[in-house]
């Protein structure tokens, strides 16, 4: 399977179920990768087409006109002017449709994963997750990314992991919205690549990472969630606001947040208020020395954040 034609089919596959691929936009593609690709059901052919549109400017009122066989040709004839007739061979009477989920199987397989792609919901695919543990999503219909509920059903399906999803070019609005939710996204067809070897096409793990610039803590104020180099968590109703004056601590010039400072959120004494922070970052998968890394204790001053203000990102 060529990188040209999966980018092709992806690209296609953007208008959803409909999506068609017409004969003559095939027959550069023609041969043994075009072949397996019918197989494997990534491509299903229609019946031959029977039908031809009518001329741009014409006003015979027929809304389309019939293909007839002349010899060893086809003519889509208009019944006003012969000039207009359209002469057409085998190829140009076929069609494929796009077979979305053999597709998404491609694509994982691409991606070296071994896993049957799963449909969360319409339109929106599970691979698996990567060696680093980063669960990946196809969506190919970026219509489908509009609906209310789509981002809740990933972050589930994610089980707190960073999330990546494999999409079209997105509007600015969708892709905000998406990156605001803690969800990377990557154009499909950008980290598409030739495999060395045969005539496949593959995708390099390390380009579904998140972005080497994003920022290392990420909280969101709206939701109480809290993202730590890429593992997300809700913090509780309670512990979020004592989270945040350690997190305005961090971005002033005196990082220290002292014991009374925090308590001034609860009454409770600072000591469990930070260890049970801690706690919920290891319900993500931090170790009890990464969190302890994470929330500092700071001898006889209080508690500092071990992140720099420069890597901290706070979305009101």
């Amino acid at each position: 399977m060529t990188e040209a034609i999966i980018s092709l089919l992806t690209g296609l596959s953007e208008a959803g179920a409909g999506a068609i691929l017409s004969g003559g936009a095939a027959q550069p593609y023609y041969g043994p990768v075009f072949d397996r690709l019918l197989v494997k059901r990534v491509l299903i052919e229609q019946a031959p087409l029977q039908e031809w549109d009518v001329c741009s400017t014409c006003e015979c009122g027929l809304i389309s006109r019939p293909i007839r066989s002349d010899g060893d040709r086809f003519r889509a004839a208009c019944p006003f002017n012969a000039r207009e007739d359209v002469v057409l061979d085998e190829n140009d009477l076929r069609e494929f449709r796009i077979g979305v989920f053999a597709l998404a199987r491609a694509i994982a397989i691409a991606a070296g994963f071994e896993e049957i792609p799963s449909e969360l919901t319409r339109g929106i695919w599970q691979l698996e997750s990567t060696q680093s543990r980063r669960a990946i999503f196809l969506v190919f219909d970026p219509a489908v990314l509009r609906h209310d509920g789509v981002i809740p059903i990933i972050r589930q399906a994610a089980r707190a992991e960073p999330m990546t999803l494999l999409a079209p070019q997105l509007e600015p609005r969708t892709l905000r919205k998406f990156q605001d939710a803690g969800i990377d996204i990557v154009e499909t067809v950008t980290v598409l690549k030739p495999a060395e070897i045969g005539m496949g096409a593959v995708i390099d793990q390390a380009a579904l990472e998140s972005s080497p610039d994003a920022p290392e803590l990420i909280v969101r104020c709206g939701s109480a969630e809290v993202e730590l180099r890429g593992r997300s968590v809700v913090l509780s109703h309670q512990i979020f606001p004592v989270f945040q004056r350690l997190v305005e601590k961090a971005l002033s010039r005196d990082r220290v947040a002292s014991g009374p400072f925090l308590e001034g959120t609860t009454g409770r004494e600072a000591k469990d208020l930070v260890r049970e922070i801690r706690d919920q970052f290891k319900t993500v998968g931090f170790s009890d020395t990464e969190t302890k890394s994470f929330v500092k204790s700071i001898r006889g001053r209080g508690y500092e954040l071990g992140v720099t203000a420069s890597d901290i990102l706070v979305i009101e």
